[in-house]
């Protein structure tokens, strides 16, 4: 059965009258000094705790601020609280600091002095921090100041049961797994429409083998670029490479994980869990430290308690959202993210759950690789190959008949937002300026963002306020009854959860 075959069912059903998304986002941005270098200073408490804020926290760097924004239903409701969380965070910067508008960082000038993010004295706290130390010495700092925007998209139960045929657990995995190996197969799609780092500062690649160039003395480029972010410069690791995970089966995937966590890879295990002065620098030697160092643009997810493993919490309880991780933030929006993309996102998602999605093979995962790399390095370039529907296409014709798809689907939805959103996409260019470089050009949006942001004062911001002053006195009271000495123990103990 194809798509349309699919859409007319779930038409005859009634689905899209009872249709319920259930979308949430992440949003990282570092926080910059007022000549646009990466702040040296620590997390502001006037953001509240990173370590006890649901919504405003930290994410690898001290510097790098990370927004959590609820589960929403309603799109408009969604990117008012992410703009809310930006004017307030705009309110809260402290010394004319501002919000790097790019995923690619600006200028950096001397990697030592990003500060990773610390958390508190607690052994999670630690933890957290320890995972970042390992991050470090494994990629390098710059690597890891990339930002990105991760969409968290789920189904709400009815909406499920009606597309899986049940409401057996088994099924409505199997109903995700379907919808993330679409996901991969149409990454290329996603690439091309919300890729924005076609620049990059030479800093970011210093001493690194790079197929780059040169735009001006500051900068490197690559014409055809959609997302250097997501290429192997970017937001990507090597030891990584040779894990088969196709997502055809929930245990399958668990299982790889799992040996991933568990499998010691050389030049990781040769760094030792401890650093010179006794104190721990990674979690484990293992390919992955924990299960969120798989670097993948779209993970199967379930929320827990702090302290559970993601791995014990999908295999006893399965796959409740998923995390789209592969976009890059938008510069042109205040928020990283318009509204127009996230209802995209919310079309692309529903696409990929309806069309029928068949079990991934090894040569499959090959060509979806290659369909990446191509679009990645030169997605812009409208006579660029790729393999669409076991044929080459370009990728100008493989996109219209994407849309064309993606508009039926915007139809049967009956709600003109969605038909809009598909109507303005347009064939999107690359324009570079020789003259200017990244690092000035990143630092007037940045000042642009926060005049923006300053001035607005239609959004009501006393929420946030309360929620930061909130968590700096949880904070207090956790950090009064913080266990100073038994982190040896708490990381083994930790380790053999797996």
């Amino acid at each position: 059965m194809d798509f349309h075959n699919q859409l007319q069912k779930l038409k005859d059903k009634k689905f899209f009258a009872t249709l319920g998304i259930e979308r949430g986002i992440e949003k990282e941005s570092l926080r910059v000094t007022s000549d646009g270098f990466i702040s040296e200073k620590a997390h502001p408490s006037s953001l509240g705790a990173s370590f006890t804020n649901p919504s405003i926290t930290t994410d690898f760097a001290e510097s790098l601020i990370e927004v959590v924004t609820p589960v929403f239903t309603n799109v408009d409701d969604l990117y008012e609280y992410l703009l809310g969380l930006h004017i307030f965070i705009a309110d809260g910067l402290e010394d004319n600091e501002l919000l790097w508008p790019f995923s690619m960082p600006p200028e950096i000038t001397d990697p030592s002095k990003i500060n990773i993010a610390t958390y508190s004295d607690t052994n999670i706290g630690k933890l957290k921090h320890i995972y970042r130390k390992g991050l470090a010495i494994r990629y390098g700092k710059t690597m890891q100041c990339v930002s990105g925007v991760h969409f968290n998209f789920s189904l709400t139960d009815n909406s499920l049961a009606i597309i899986s045929g049940s409401s057996a657990q088994k099924d409505i995995d199997n109903t995700y797994l379907g919808l993330i190996r679409n996901f991969k197969r149409l990454f290329w799609f996603v690439l091309y429409e919300f890729g924005h780092s076609s620049v990059v500062d030479k800093s970011f690649v210093d001493g690194r083998d790079n197929d780059l160039e040169p735009l001006n003395n500051s900068d490197l480029f690559k014409e055809g670029a959609t997302s250097l972010r997501m290429s192997e410069i970017g937001y990507q690791s090597k030891a990584q490479e040779n894990l088969n995970i196709k997502y055809n089966n929930l245990d399958e995937f668990l299982e790889e994980v799992k040996s991933a966590i568990k499998t010691p890879y050389p030049e990781f295990e040769n760094l030792g869990l401890k650093d010179s002065e006794g104190d721990f620098h990674q979690i484990s030697s293992g390919i992955l430290q924990i299960e969120n160092e798989l670097y993948d643009c779209i993970r199967p997810k379930r929320a827990g308690s702090s302290g559970e493993r993601p791995y014990e919490l999908l295999k006893k309880e399965g796959i409740k959202y998923l995390e789209v991780r592969g976009i890059d933030l938008d510069p042109d929006d205040v928020a990283g993210i318009s509204k127009d993309k996230i209802l995209l996102l919310d079309l692309i998602m529903l696409y990929c759950a309806i069309k029928p999605s068949s079990l991934m093979s090894d040569a499959e995962k090959s060509i979806i690789e290659s369909n990446d790399i191509a679009t990645i390095k030169n997605g812009r370039l409208p006579e660029t190959m790729i393999s669409y529907k076991d044929q080459p296409t370009s990728i100008s014709e493989s996109r219209i008949d994407v849309i064309k798809d993606l508009m039926q689907l915007a139809t049967a939805m009956n709600d003109p937002k969605y038909i809009e959103v598909v109507s303005s996409i347009n064939s999107r260019v690359n324009i570079f300026n020789p003259d200017k470089s990244f690092h000035s050009l990143g630092l007037e949006k940045a000042r642009e963002n926060a005049l923006d942001l300053k001035s607005n004062k239609e959004i009501d911001t006393l929420k946030f306020k309360e929620e930061a002053e909130t968590s700096l006195l949880k904070f207090e009271k956790i950090q009064a009854t913080a266990n100073f000495d038994k982190i040896d123990e708490f990381m083994n103990s930790y380790n053999t959860k797996i």
